[in-house]
């Protein structure tokens, strides 16, 4: 592993929150636009980056959206390209879309604002990447491979999954993927300078990449970013010295859990208790310690346990799968 082991403080030119190792590197965000209209969205986003932003717009669909604006910013005599709104399609039910990936990110400077944004508009982040970089490699590639072999991405009894890309033999370019996007979270330590073209270049990007699917991101991560980044696998707490929050899943690991598991032992085994019960003579309190084995399952969170199933939770669980 590295020698130094102390994480650098990223510049990010006036942020309003202070203190903050991670950064936001991309957000999604749906809403339903109410009054607002795409003058006025940006306006507000000119305001929120101190500059002015402009759109133009695609004549064409994106995202699933029937209709497209691609959002820039204004850059000196420049105009970068920083995100879009999208909007319009059956499908979407009413909602807009505002995506604003890394380019346009790195140019906000009041997150707090972007938040107060969201929250007037009751918006939901679908897909929000938090970063820290790692600037002169105090945290490797390497590294996070030595990480997951010695369990530390591990937090509910089973690894996650891993992937990688890049040239892993020259040891170029190399991504480590931990967890799969599509589950609803992933990280990617990669090699942000040979990304950038310097291949002498340490630095090393850890990034945390928080999808919609089976839970909801809360605004706050947009401004309490460490808490958040640490909270997704239990060695990022270790790398930037933080406190975890971890965004919880719909299904949570205790309660629901439990009346899923109970909801299953009667869809699969009802009928063998009942005639080995019935049957076969079993008092049920005989067959419960015949069958026993001590133990909490590896799903479930120890620290939820007490709270035990709800009978309301098993009969809607059946009455789903009915």
């Amino acid at each position: 592993m590295s020698s130094a082991k102390r994480s650098p403080r990223p510049v990010t030119r006036g942020e309003s929150t202070p203190n903050q190792s991670a950064r936001v590197d991309w957000l999604n965000a749906t809403f339903k636009p109410g009054e607002m209209t795409i003058e006025g969205l940006i306006v507000k986003l000119s305001q929120i980056m101190r500059r002015p932003i402009s759109g133009v717009d695609e004549g064409k669909g994106i995202r699933g959206y029937k209709s497209s604006v691609t959002l820039f910013a204004h850059v000196g005599s420049r105009k970068q390209p920083m995100g879009f709104i999208g909007f319009g399609g059956d499908a979407q039910r009413g909602t807009w879309m505002v995506s604003i990936p890394g380019s346009g990110c790195s140019l906000i400077e009041a997150w707090d604002e972007m938040r107060d944004l969201l929250e007037e508009l009751d918006a939901r982040i679908t897909r929000l990447d938090l970063c820290v970089d790692f600037l002169n490699g105090e945290y490797t590639v390497e590294d996070a491979v030595a990480f997951y072999r010695a369990g530390k991405f591990t937090s509910s009894g089973r690894p996650p999954a891993t992937s990688q890309a890049g040239d892993w033999l020259n040891e170029r370019e190399r991504t480590l993927y931990i967890g799969k996007a599509q589950n609803g979270k992933v990280l990617r330590a990669y090699e942000k300078g040979h990304q950038l073209g310097n291949l002498q270049s340490p630095w090393t990007r850890y990034e945390v990449q928080f999808g919609s699917r089976d839970r909801v991101i809360p605004l706050e991560a947009l401004t309490e970013r460490d808490k958040y980044f640490a909270g997704a696998y239990p060695v990022l707490a270790e790398l930037i010295d933080s406190a975890a929050e971890k965004i919880p899943t719909k299904q949570t690991e205790g309660e629901t859990t439990l009346a899923h598991l109970l909801h299953h032992m009667r869809r699969t085994y009802g009928k063998t208790i009942d005639v080995l019960s019935t049957v076969e003579g079993f008092e049920i309190a005989s067959l419960v310690e015949e069958v026993r084995v001590i133990g909490v399952p590896r799903r479930v969170n120890l620290s939820s346990v007490a709270a035990g199933p709800t009978w309301s939770g098993v009969c809607d669980l059946a009455r789903k799968a009915a």
